[in-house]
């Protein structure tokens, strides 16, 4: 079962959720991958997303929420439901840079579809 949005106006929902959240993503649409999302997605919610091994390589923000790495993980935990900021462990999921040098895209022109 795919949690992933499976029509168009699901993706628009999406986009416009994690517009008004703030972050803005600086990958372009060919590098997102619907079954990694999904992946994710199902062990973030059945317990078996290793939150160890993912800290290793963060969330990385910019100074403005541009996503510079782990666009994949950011979208699966919001459509988990899950805060990447308040999840328990020796490293922090989320760490901010003070400079951006990435373009920034909108949600709408990424998000894989069909």
């Amino acid at each position: 079962m795919s949690r992933y949005p499976t029509t168009d106006a699901e993706r628009i929902r999406l986009a416009h959720d994690l517009t008004a959240i703030g972050y803005r993503p600086t990958q372009g649409k060919q590098h997102f991958d619907r079954v990694r999302i999904d992946t994710m997605i199902e062990a973030m919610l059945d317990g078996t997303f290793d939150w160890n091994a993912a800290s290793l390589q963060p969330v990385i923000l910019g100074p403005n929420d541009e996503i510079l790495g782990g666009h994949h993980r950011l979208i699966a935990a919001h459509l988990a439901g899950l805060d990447l900021t308040a999840v328990p462990g020796p490293r922090p999921q989320v760490q901010r840079l003070t400079i951006c040098f990435r373009p920034v895209s909108d949600w709408i022109d990424v998000l894989p579809d069909e």
